[in-house]
């Protein structure tokens, strides 16, 4: 991804670019020298660095600042995306240098927003004709289906989908959640778990609930539609 800007016109989204990816080398290379002294020694000497060798540079520590969970939550949003439709394509041996449309209906205003703001991303390494993102897009006929946290994603195959295969394997997606809404409810249910675990960890529990509901909803409502077609 970092290409997409170390490539682009714009000077400022390069230099910054280069100075975080510099900066996780360096970080990377500390923590790795203990294992691997000489080759992290010769590649710490190529970057911009302070001091005479990486043998007494200061171990990295962790800043607060660097931490965003909403840049995590928004970028794991994307990386989704691009698995799910790299799987799709790899499904129907759809090569990745073929462009395709692609539909992305979201649950809220609020992850549509945050898809446009990243659109490069996807019409990039998704290798869009025409990306389409909204929370009212409807189902193409003869499309591929994928779902994610919040959005589900569309790609119309025509010619190239089989929709009886394509049942199956819905269907075999939806038993997935199923099955994963049955554990975390079970474990959530548990009160000896609730009571003693961690806040953090009962929450965390709590929200894969939440999700993992969506996604079967989600999945049995496109295999309803597809198999009425």
């Amino acid at each position: 991804m970092a290409k997409l800007s170390l490539y682009g016109e714009n000077e400022n989204q390069k230099k910054t670019t280069r100075s975080v990816l510099a900066h996780v080398l360096d970080q990377t290379l500390r923590m790795l020298h203990p294992y691997m002294p000489f080759i992290t020694e010769e590649i710490w000497q190529q970057l911009p660095h302070k001091g005479d060798s990486i043998t007494i540079a200061a171990w990295p520590q962790v800043n607060p600042n660097y931490h965003d969970e909403q840049a995590s939550e928004q970028m794991e949003n994307i990386m989704a995306i691009i698995r799910a439709v790299r799987n799709i394509r790899a499904e129907v041996n759809t090569p990745m240098s073929k462009q395709v449309s692609m539909y992305v209906k979201t649950i809220d205003q609020s992850l549509a927003t945050n898809l446009e703001k990243h659109r490069l991303y996807l019409e990039r390494f998704c290798n869009t004709s025409e990306l389409v993102i909204t929370p009212t897009v409807e189902a193409p006929e003869q499309s591929m289906t994928a779902v994610i946290t919040g959005a589900e994603i569309f790609l119309p195959l025509e010619g190239l989908i089989d929709i009886e295969k394509e049942i199956a394997r819905l269907e075999k997606e939806l038993q997935k959640w199923k099955d994963e809404v049955v554990l975390v409810q079970k474990k959530l249910s548990n009160q000896g778990f609730v009571d003693k675990a961690p806040e953090k960890v009962v929450e965390a529990e709590r929200k894969k609930e939440v999700e993992y509901l969506e996604k079967r909803t989600m999945v049995e409502e496109r295999l309803n539609e597809l198999k009425q077609q």
